[in-house]
């Protein structure tokens, strides 16, 4: 994102870290329950070796939300403005979910450590899979994709519905969109000419792949690319 450049020469942000951070918390919470259900009921030993690492998961997570929230939505906000801002209240609302699941999470895990009997231990997992689904929710939305089929339907509709308007006398020609990449969803758009495509068009197109395809609050990129003409510059046979 070019909003991540700062006039003072400070590095471009560098996600690969946080997507790191992000790919270990849900592999050891998706393993968290079948942790739990393989231990026997009364087997404290393994209950509180289960039991600490579950902790120890959930203690580093809620401190990661914390500094996002504190920290990197502040930053975007800043350098970004309004092009993140529905991302960040999309963030803030799941942090605000996990951080309500998280404690029926410890007064479960509490219950089962001091007692592990099949009830508390489905209870513990009821939990588990409850803060599971939230961790997901933003994950799924990040990472979808959309058939290259659907998208040249919806941009059939959408050019039905509102065509291009013409530049300089001619019309625009939208030939076909993909999706060649997801986190974040990334579509590229050809056209004839695609640097006069205006950028209120551009925004139209945004906004309706955001709705068409569930993307709320997802930053998504369209890159507009003008279509080849394998013909160019090449002599006719007579």
């Amino acid at each position: 994102m070019i909003c991540f450049a700062t006039s003072d020469a400070q590095p471009h942000f560098r996600g690969s870290e946080m997507l790191i951070v992000h790919d270990m918390f849900r592999r050891e919470f998706a393993l968290m329950p079948r942790l739990v259900r393989g231990v026997s009921a009364g087997d404290r030993d393994r209950a509180q070796i289960i039991g600490d690492h579950i902790e120890g998961a959930t203690s580093a997570l809620h401190t990661h939300h914390v500094l996002e929230d504190d920290n990197v939505w502040p930053l975007l906000l800043d350098r970004c403005g309004e092009l993140v801002a529905p991302l960040v209240k999309l963030m803030e609302g799941q942090h605000h979910q996990i951080a309500r699941l998280v404690p029926q999470v410890d007064e479960a895990l509490t219950v089962w450590r001091d007692s592990p009997t099949v009830g508390s231990r489905q209870a513990l997992v009821d939990g588990l899979d409850r803060l599971m689904a939230a961790v997901l929710e933003s994950y799924a939305t990040w990472n979808r994709r959309a058939s290259t089929s659907a998208l040249n339907r919806f941009l059939a509709k959408m050019v039905s519905a509102h065509p291009p308007p013409a530049v300089k006398g001619r019309a625009l020609r939208l030939d076909y969109i993909t999706q060649p990449k997801a986190r974040p969803p990334t579509f590229v758009l050809f056209s004839s000419r695609a640097h006069a495509l205006p950028e209120t068009y551009r925004r139209y197109l945004v906004n309706g792949l955001r709705e068409n395809f569930d993307l709320p609050g997802t930053p998504i990129r369209l890159t507009l690319r003008a279509k080849v003409n394998p013909y160019a510059g090449k002599k006719r046979r007579r």
